[in-house]
């Protein structure tokens, strides 16, 4: 094994939205429309989180970004991309949407998405003339497992030649995609972990049996090292 070279073939970023108005209840506003309680936008805390977390990534020359048609995680998405060293899209997939969104929002147009970033672009695969979002309002365990395995099996299965990428999601479903990939398949473990607005977790995928230290490791977890001045 010493003297076999470690083979990366992916390396990913999972990286929470920033602050959202929903996370701040509006300031408690009561007069909400529904686009507003299902899709809230970033905060202006939440903005400086994402431009941090952009600062953070500036180096890391991505070759990928995804995140949901949500607009807090376009908008954060957009931030990193314009940190980016070349201009890269941003592929937007129905996958990484949160949980809880209900079957009657439809997420807003590409044409307002792409206010919150340009290059927004439905990812390949998906049909553009089908609802951007996802919805798991009333899903089990086992479906919320399915999808989060579905969510990064996708990313293994498109990039294994070292690609670097990030996707920008949500809390609650970011657990089941980061306990699918510690091997929890069926069954949330006995523990939990709390993300953090623009919370980026990195993870490396080596090709199998290449790393001593195994085909899977998490280098951090929810780091917001890149918010200690906000």
């Amino acid at each position: 094994m010493d003297n076999i070279k470690p083979v990366i073939e992916l390396e990913l970023y999972i990286i929470r939205h920033g602050e959202s108005m929903g996370n701040i209840s509006y300031n408690g506003r009561t007069d909400l429309t529904f686009t507003e309680r299902v899709d809230p936008v970033l905060s202006e805390k939440g903005l400086k989180q994402a431009i941090a977390a952009g600062e953070f990534l500036s180096e890391i020359n991505l070759d990928a970004v995804y995140s949901s048609a949500l607009m807090r995680a376009v908008r954060t998405a957009g931030e990193i991309i314009k940190k980016q060293p070349e201009e890269i899209k941003l592929f937007i997939h129905p996958v990484y949407t949160e949980m809880g969104i209900p079957e009657e929002y439809h997420a807003v147009s590409m044409d307002e998405l792409r206010k919150l970033c340009p290059t927004a672009v439905i990812a390949d695969g998906v049909d553009p003339e089908s609802r951007l979002m996802e919805s798991t309002a009333g899903s089990d365990e086992k479906g919320l497992f399915e999808r989060g395995a579905k969510a990064i099996e996708f990313l293994r299965s498109k990039y294994k030649n070292g690609e670097k990428v990030a996707v920008v999601s949500h809390a609650a479903f970011i657990t089941y995609m980061v306990f699918y990939i510690m091997g929890y398949k069926e069954k949330i473990p006995a523990f939990d972990i709390d993300f953090n607005n623009t919370g980026i977790t990195k993870v490396k995928f080596y090709k199998e049996g290449t790393n001593k230290y195994g085909d899977i490791v998490f280098e951090y977890i929810n780091s917001t090292a890149h918010l200690l001045n906000i």
